[in-house]
């Protein structure tokens, strides 16, 4: 059974056609400039005059049934192709040529997904994009055809959608969206609430032990053991890398210790899951594992 997907991982994209009013709401039928499609509601109606020994009668036939005297408007309840034929009889039992009308019924609402192009995280089931992140609708229709894609972002009026959304704003959103065919068959309304995420994590290089500072500058011992730690409100930190010294970051997994003397720079950063990456953070330092020398000194007087 047809159904307007919700919001997961895929690109597609259509455009689809302007009409001349907002919202194409109501059942109508709609023709493609060959041949008219009907929604499952639709009726047809026959009528037929003579100017001479009046009507008697109009009759039809349904699909190559056979021809039936015409008394209440014609429905179907199955979707596809068909045909009425139709003529009409006066009283004097003249027949007129017969007449052939085609309509498709078009029953099944469109099928269409919603998805994003651009960083995405999933995590169960909530959805974490950026502002670079383009939601994309998409919705496809195998009779009448797609009229329109709807979309409400944040339980806004839904306005016809043009183009790739973006969503700029940090934080929690809502999106909603239904498509509609030329007959007016319309989805349920899906909606998704996800997250928009624009900021790096916040990094911070903590020490088991306290710097002793001397004119402004730090001093440790070999056994200080240094950890990084990182924290993200919305998306979560992917991973944590560090430098010393210069060196190419690499990821950090456990705390460590500088075991040789000098001065020594340690750098860490961290990306979230989105690929938001912090500036990196630094520290300075030297580590002094050269103890003290002591002397005596003896006075006689």
């Amino acid at each position: 059974m047809k159904k307007f997907l919700t919001f997961i991982v895929a690109i597609l994209f259509v455009v689809f056609m302007v009409v001349p009013y907002l919202y194409a709401q109501e059942p109508r039928i709609y023709n493609d400039g060959s041949i008219d499609y009907a929604p499952i509601t639709a009726s047809f109606v026959l009528s037929a005059e003579d100017s001479e020994s009046n009507l008697k009668e109009i009759q039809y036939s349904v699909d190559g049934s056979d021809f039936l005297i015409y008394q209440n408007p014609i429905t179907f309840n199955s979707e596809g192709r068909h045909i009425i034929v139709y003529r009409a009889i006066d009283q004097a039992d003249n027949i007129s040529s017969e007449k052939i009308y085609s309509v498709i019924i078009d029953s099944t609402a469109p099928d269409g997904a919603v998805s994003v192009e651009g960083p995405v995280y999933i995590n169960g089931n909530d959805v974490y994009i950026t502002s670079d992140t383009q939601i994309i609708l998409w919705a496809e229709d195998k009779l009448s055809g797609v009229d329109s894609i709807y979309v409400s972002l944040d339980n806004s009026e839904y306005m016809p959608y043009t183009e790739p959304v973006s969503i700029n704003e940090e934080g929690k959103h809502t999106a909603s969206a239904y498509a509609m065919d030329n007959v007016g068959n319309k989805t349920d309304v899906y909606s998704l609430i996800g997250y928009v995420d624009n900021s790096a994590p916040v990094v911070k290089i903590k020490q088991s032990e306290d710097f002793v500072v001397i004119n402004g500058t730090n001093y440790t011992n070999k056994n200080n053991e240094f950890s990084i730690v990182a924290s993200d409100n919305l998306s979560g930190v992917k991973k944590i890398e560090v430098s010393l010294d210069g060196s190419p970051f690499v990821e950090y997994t456990t705390p460590f210790k500088i075991q040789y003397a000098g001065k020594h720079v340690i750098e860490a950063k961290a990306i979230d899951n989105l690929g938001n990456e912090s500036t990196p953070v630094s520290i300075e330092f030297y580590v002094d594992v050269k103890p003290p020398e002591t002397t005596i000194g003896g006075k006689a007087e």
